[in-house]
């Protein structure tokens, strides 16, 4: 599973966006609405940890069908 640190151009805000498993360098970062974005990129930094674990919460979710 791939992520992204993305920064705004214009708010200069941060999001982790997750990426599509077939993103390739050069496509458009898909933005949703439902991404959560920080004011700074320490914050940003700061909640890797929280994505981490829900990313093996899923991943061990997945292994139980």
């Amino acid at each position: 599973m791939k992520h992204l640190l993305y920064e705004d151009p214009i708010t200069h805000k941060f999001a982790l966006i997750r990426l599509p498993d077939l993103f390739a360098d050069g496509d458009r970062v898909p933005l949703r609405s439902t991404d959560h974005w920080f004011s700074s990129r320490e914050e940003a930094i700061a909640a890797l940890p929280e994505l981490f674990n829900q990313n093996e919460d899923r991943g061990s979710d997945e292994s139980h069908r």
